[in-house]
This record gives C-alpha cells, structure tokens and sequence, in this order.
C-alpha cells in the first residue's frame, strides 16, 4: 500500500501537479464563453427547423388532408423526438454537441429533465392545438396564453441582460432549472476565421456598390437597344397609310408591353394598346421609345387613352 501511494504521489507531480489543482481545472472546464452559447442557442432552432421542415413537406405531399388534421400532433413528435435524441440522451442538444459543450450532469436530475421537456416543447403543442382544434374560441383561454407568451418575453429579455453580465444560463428556461453549459474540453479557444470576416467585408461592399449603381442604369433603354438590335428587320418603313391607326379594344387584347389584361388602356397612335403604367414608364424614361411590334415612335401629342 505504502508503494502504490508513492507512485501515486510521483505521477500526480509529474502531471503538472494535478492534484493540487483539479478543482481550478474543473472550474476552468465550466467557463463557456458567451458568444459559444449564444451559438448553440441558434444551432439549435437551425437544425429543429431543417429537420422539422423537411419531415412536415415529405408528410405534407403524401396526404395534404390528414396532414392539416394531425399537424399540432406531427409537431410535438417532432419536437419530442429531437430532444429524446439531443438533451434526453446525452445530457446536451444538438447545438452544443457541435461546439463540444454540454449541460452539467450534476445538475440535471430527472426531475429537471422532466421540467426541462415540459418548458421547451409542451407550450408549442399547447399553442397549435388553442389555434386549430377549438372551433369555439374560449376567450379566457386565448387571453392566458397570451398573457405567458409577454411575460415569458419580457423576462426572457431581462434574462438576456443578466447573462450578459454573468455568462451563465443563456436561457430562461436554463435558469430556471439552475442548468449551466461546461466545456468538454479542457481551456478552450475561439478561433477567428479572419478569411470570412474579409470575405464578408467583401460582398457588404460590393452590395452597396450595387445599391448605387442600379437606380441609375435606364434599363429600359437598354431593353430597346437591344430589341432593336436584334429584331432590326421588323421595323416598319414609312407607310402609304393614315399615320394615325384607332386602336380596337376586344375582350382578347392584351397589353402590348406586359402581356396582361390592359389596366387603363391607353395607346401612342399605331393601333397597339398598352397599359398607362406601361407605357407611361417607358416614354417617361426612354424619350427614344418605339412600338415593339411594329417599331413606331411616340407622337409629340403623347399618349393618348382608349
């Protein structure tokens, strides 16, 4: 007995004294920085709604009747299902499993896990089936969890701030139950990907740059440059005719522009009818503007309603 201490003794010093200070590393082990557990809250909505998405749209176009019926059911399997998986499992969601964290076991009793389920997943279920299973709305009813959802509001907000200045339990529900978020890994960084920060940089300014550029490209006279260069040939010559053709408004007439049911038909004296907005917006901004069927030019009348 006295040998085996003595190793004992000899491999915890050669261990950078661990045993001395297992409790500063253990304490070390439970600091998450704020910015890991904001992510894992957000992790965590993103892969419930792309799960949750893809199973309802799969479930949704083999049986759109009985989908609408037993959707408030569909949702809490869903939902129970992720997290019997994630939190029910293995003590973390599916968030922090990917940022290597993970609730205090020694907090998580099964009495919170019970709490824990009935807090984040039941008032979902709850609210679905008070907004599609009563026909008859009970009002004191509607206004109970209307009054829960701006109370769990606010104090989700005063709870936000209070974590800003402690950086522990990120979420109402976290507090309540006293759960804390450890680090499974001993001293963990957060490493800086500067190349997406640049990347970032990058495309804000080659968006605002577009933000600046766009409204002064006439896209209209672009469109009738290029009509006309391509459809050269169906410009009409100078006509033996009246210069001036009425046009005839039947229930088949479309706008010549849009393609649509003409909304206040109006017209520039070639027989075709536009809509005003149509034809308006391209005089207005193409003082060059032609019929694009049969190539004639506005007249110095203008426009003129049908």
């Amino acid at each position: 007995r006295k040998g085996r201490v003595h190793i004992n003794k000899k491999y915890i010093n050669g261990q950078l004294t661990k045993g001395k200070n297992i409790n500063k590393i253990m304490e070390k082990n439970k600091y998450v920085p704020r910015v890991n557990q904001i992510d894992a809250i957000y992790l965590n909505k993103d892969i419930a709604r792309l799960i949750r998405d893809n199973l309802l749209e799969n479930l949704q176009a083999i049986s759109p009747v009985l989908f609408i019926k037993i959707q408030p059911e569909l949702d809490l399997i869903i939902q129970s299902a992720i997290w019997f998986g994630s939190v029910g499992k293995r003590c973390s969601t599916f968030g922090q499993q990917l940022l290597v964290l993970a609730y205090d076991a020694e907090k998580l009793t099964v009495s919170r896990l019970v709490l824990h389920f009935i807090l984040t997943v039941l008032p979902g279920y709850v609210k679905s089936w008070e907004e599609r299973r009563l026909t008859r709305r009970v009002e004191w009813f509607s206004e109970a969890i209307m009054w829960v959802e701006n109370s769990a509001l606010i104090l989700n907000i005063l709870n936000y701030f209070r974590f800003l200045k402690t950086g522990r339990k990120p979420t109402l529900v976290d507090y309540l139950l006293g759960l804390d978020y450890i680090s499974l890994r001993n001293n963990q960084r957060r490493d800086i990907g500067y190349k997406y920060l640049t990347r970032e940089l990058l495309w804000g300014g080659f968006m605002e740059i577009l933000g600046l550029v766009l409204p002064i490209i006439n896209f209209r006279k672009l469109q009738r440059v290029l009509k006309s260069w391509t459809f050269s040939g169906r410009r009409l010559e100078d006509r033996d005719g009246p210069a001036f053709l009425a046009p005839q408004m039947t229930l088949s007439t479309t706008c010549t522009f849009c393609g649509e049911r003409p909304t206040l038909p109006h017209h520039m004296g070639c027989g075709h009818i536009y809509c005003y907005y149509c034809l308006n917006a391209n005089v207005l901004t193409d003082a060059s503007f032609c019929c694009p069927n049969c190539g004639s030019a506005c007249p110095e009348s203008g426009i003129q309603s049908v």
